[in-house]
């Protein structure tokens, strides 16, 4: 009865009043500015919320009741909110009248402080909180517009939350939530749980009173107001696991409704295989699927509103392949989290791994049983790889990274987090043995669901599960605690009476690295050989700087794999005879064994243990595996020495010619055009070798054939042609996976004619991934002129969605090839550029601003241009969320870049005939 009363009088008319005035006398018990956690002297128990909000109109405004346990008398309480105009303050005490409280705004990370004239007293208390607000900026909730009309998204993580309302915007804070939206008559609203009324709220208004949520924090509460298209999916049908069928729908804008067909018919199986997985039935009353036309992240995972970039929700059969595998991987990421991040939170933002991390891993899991064209062990693997290569900057994170402040939470998002806590999960899991590990997986989250737990709960439940509980809790200590990837040195030895590995242990570390190579880790190492009896595997446990591991073998191995199925998060080194084994043995190994030996050539190739004959040596032969993954490893290393070694002309046009002698066979087997029945790897590949052939090949023929197609699509004649071509875009000319290549091709070849074309069909379309190929396309003009104008366009009002911007400077996508590569002098003129509008560009593009630091370093390999840009960033980016350590790891690449150059210099450049 309390609560349904608060209720009412929250939604009751109140006149705007102001805060009380300051409070003169400063409290001896309110201690220094928490600017990290807050004290947990004031819990909040529940929180009721109505929100007042047109997309038509620049701010919104809301009320909030807080009800809280005050655990000792205070006359102080912290509080976030950042940018919101607070008109008025109380808190009241069971049978004492309402008092004001005095609210300072006391750091810039929005961090409030309120104060009341009289203690308040320890027990239950409520604070009434009324405000107004300007809407965010691709945070908190957030105005878009599509196809002229306007709607309000909400992206809370992380820190979003305190833009929107007053209150406890923090993970550790986790508790029921009841949302009112106020809106216009003829809109939809929606939240994170089920509308359970509906009524008049004054001329033209409608007041939409949504069910009680499950206990949630901050981060997780959603809510969007717009003309919605609103798709009533099939629901979700009771199982084994779940008693009641669960509402499915898509949320779309206004005429997009039709485009989620494909997704939410993968929906049902994913929360199946969750559901079966955890033995937990989803945890909240519905399950919708929204997509936003500008968000900034990928996906969001809030509980029963889930928020995705609109191209991956409108993914289908018929998209870019790429596309289309990323939206499946990205769906069933933001599913899993609703049992971890969800049901079970982390209580502060350096165990954000326990969610994304958990996440990553788990959307292999669940996916490939049911696409298993899509190969989901290998996408992991090469995450996992790319993980090892920030992993490898002595800038990088611990996978528990302290997070002290609230500039620090941004950091938390990335490779670290993300790929290796998926990787450190992988390489467990099959230490322990798949259903142990599911077991404990479960345990931990019977546990605490509903509340919050750590790594080490985590930890002691999968440590519980197995054979060996302190082996495990202090293998996964030395993995989540500290940082950088174990190179672990090989040796076998068949002189003793058995056959024995002989092992040493360091931190990888690339040429010119300032980091210590002291580490050390507990390995759960798996290896694989052959002998005359055939092809065996053992795994066990090493640590030290020095270690044995015996080989349960009857006679010595004639090769040896020291990473099986390339399932462990380590990189290796064989003594040179063992190495020669392998490489002879190499199609003795699987995909993913020979994806980590291509990993570990390359790797030697940073850290200065192979040198440059070594590395095209064994470019030739990875560039014949099977396996797309592995064929394709040489290309970044190619494209490195094209962009950045000491080359003359005919050492240039030499690797050129080794990139077309490498490839063009494996291109013209696969045809340059798709067949009918290629797989998505055969896509994948055909249209990544055609990339390097036109990019790091330079092959003449094929880039005219690309520059045609691509005229094509913008409706322009072929290149000299007399005919014009009637300028009608036309997208389905070349198949979506052949588009962006072709579009790029065009402008590099083209002119003003062909930029003018694409900036034409940029305002004609809507479609993300049609508008992410022409941004890129742009980005490759040649002239200074048309650089400009592309440059130009990031400043130019509703000519671009806000997460286009960094796409448009430099930033690369999934789809796109590393090594498009730049022209120096165009990539200083946009760093000069960039300098002239950033804090423009970076407000435009918050909370991701920090993206600027890696576009800023785009092209950069000298130990001056890293001084330079260490020097003229270093302030600016203490002021962005994540940019502190986001330029710290862009200049520690610059330098490594100048190392490696250095290292090599001098070098012979002498491809294998």
């Amino acid at each position: 009865i309390a609560a349904w009363l608060a209720l009412v009088v929250l939604s009751l008319p109140v006149a705007p009043v102001r805060a009380a005035p300051a409070v003169p006398e400063r409290l001896a018990d309110a201690g220094p500015v928490p600017t990290g956690r807050l004290p947990r002297n004031v819990m909040p128990r529940q929180v009721g919320l109505a929100l007042r909000i047109d997309p038509a109109l620049p701010r919104f405004s809301g009320e909030v009741q807080i009800e809280v346990d005050v655990a000792a008398a205070t006359r102080t309480i912290w509080l976030h909110g950042r940018g919101l105009n607070l008109t008025r303050a109380t808190i009241t005490s069971p049978g004492a009248s309402a008092q004001a409280l005095a609210v300072t705004a006391a750091d810039a990370s929005g961090v409030l402080r309120l104060d009341a004239a009289q203690p308040v007293a320890a027990g239950p208390a409520r604070i009434d909180l009324a405000w107004d607000a300007p809407f965010g900026e691709l945070q908190g909730a957030y105005r878009l517009e599509a196809a002229g009309e306007d709607y309000v998204v909400t992206q809370m993580q992380p820190l979003g939350a305190r833009d929107t309302f007053p209150g406890f915007d923090e993970p550790g804070f986790k508790q029921p939530w009841q949302l009112r939206l106020t809106i216009p008559e003829g809109l939809q609203g929606l939240a994170n749980t089920r509308l359970v009324e509906t009524r008049p709220a004054g001329p033209g208004w409608k007041t939409l009173v949504f069910a009680a949520t499950e206990p949630l924090p901050s981060y997780l509460v959603a809510f969007a107001v717009g003309p919605w298209d609103i798709v009533d999916a099939a629901p979700l049908p009771p199982n084994a696991v779940r008693s009641r069928s669960l509402p499915l729908r898509g949320i779309a804008p206004r005429g997009q409704g039709a485009r989620m067909r494909y997704m939410l018919g993968q929906t049902a199986a994913m929360v199946a295989a969750l559901e079966d997985y955890f033995a937990i039935a989803y945890p909240y009353d519905k399950l919708d699927l929204l997509a936003a036309p500008d968000f900034g992240a990928g996906a969001m995972e809030n509980a029963g509103l889930l928020v995705y970039r609109d191209w991956m929700l409108y993914a289908d059969e018929t998209s870019e392949t790429w596309r289309r595998l990323a939206a499946v991987g990205t769906h069933a990421h933001e599913l899993a989290h609703q049992w971890f991040g969800n049901l079970v939170t982390m209580p502060w933002w350096d165990d954000i791994w326990l969610n994304e991390g958990f996440a990553n891993w788990m959307s292999q899991k669940i996916v490939d049983p049911l696409q298993p064209g899509r190969q989901g062990e290998r996408w992991q693997l090469e995450s996992s790889l790319r993980a090892m290569r920030q992993d490898s900057l002595a800038s990088t994170r611990r996978i528990r990274e302290p997070v002290d402040a609230a500039n620090d939470i941004a950091s938390a998002f990335d490779g670290v987090t993300y790929s290796k806590g998926a990787a450190v999960l992988a390489m467990f899991e099959r230490w322990i043995g798949a259903e142990r590990f599911r077991d404990g997986v479960r345990a931990y989250i019977r546990r605490h669901a509903m509340g919050h737990a750590t790594s080490s709960d985590l930890v002691d439940a999968l440590a519980d599960a197995s054979p060996t509980p302190a082996a495990v809790r202090a293998a996964f200590a030395s993995f989540i605690d500290q940082p950088g990837v174990p190179l672990l040195t090989l040796a076998v030895d068949c002189a003793g009476p058995a056959p024995a590995l002989r092992i040493g242990q360091q931190r990888y570390l690339p040429v010119g690295s300032g980091a210590s190579p002291a580490g050390v880790w507990q390995v759960p190492l798996c290896v694989r050989w052959g002998d005359g009896q055939g092809v065996h595997s053992h795994c066990g446990l090493v640590g030290g700087r020095a270690a044995v591991l015996p080989l349960p073998a009857a006679s010595c191995p004639a090769w040896l794999m020291p990473n099986a199925e390339g399932a462990g998060y380590y990189r290796f080194a064989l003594r040179a005879a063992d190495a020669a084994r392998l490489e002879s043995n190499f199609d003795q190994l699987d995909a993913r064994e020979q994806r980590v030996f291509a990993d570990s050539v390359s790797a030697a190739f940073d850290a200065g243990a192979l040198d440059l004959a070594g590395l095209l040596r064994a470019s030739s032969r990875l560039a014949g595996a099977a396996a797309r993954e592995t064929a394709t490893v040489p290309l970044d290393r190619l494209a490195w020495l094209l962009e950045h070694a000491d080359l003359d002309t005919a050492q240039r046009q030499a690797l050129r010619e080794f990139v077309r002698r490498s490839y063009g066979p494996r291109i013209a087997a696969l045809g340059t055009e798709p067949r009918a029945g290629d797989s998505d790897d055969d896509r994948l590949l055909r249209e990544t070798l055609l990339a390097a052939l036109a990019h790091l090949g330079r092959d003449p023929a094929l880039r005219a054939a690309l520059a045609d197609q691509g005229r094509r699509v913008l409706g322009l004649g072929a290149a000299g042609a007399a005919a014009p071509g009637d300028g009608r875009l036309r997208p389905a000319a070349v198949a979506p996976d052949r588009r962006g290549l072709a579009l790029r091709i065009a402008m590099e070849e083209g002119d003003v004619q062909v930029f003018d074309a694409l900036r034409a069909a940029l305002a004609a379309t809507q479609d993300a991934g049609l508008r992410s190929q022409l941004l890129l396309a742009m980005g490759g003009a040649r002239a200074p002129e048309l650089q400009a104008r592309a440059r130009a366009l990031a400043l130019e009002p509703d000519a671009l969605r806000r997460n286009e911007i960094a796409l448009l400077l430099g930033e690369r996508q999934g789809g796109s090839a590393p090594w498009l590569g730049g022209d120096p002098v165009a990539q200083q003129a946009a760093r000069e550029w960039i300098d002239r509008h950033f804090d423009t560009l970076a407000a435009r593009v918050a909370p991701f601003g920090a993206a600027l630091a890696k576009i800023l370093g785009n092209g950069l390999c000298s130990a001056e241009q890293a001084d330079a840009l260490q020097a003229a960033n270093a302030g600016r980016m203490r002021m962005l969320e994540g940019g502190p350590r986001s330029l710290a790891q862009e200049v520690e690449r610059v330098r490594l870049c100048a190392a490696l150059r250095a290292f090599h210099r001098g070098s012979a450049v002498q491809p294998p005939a």
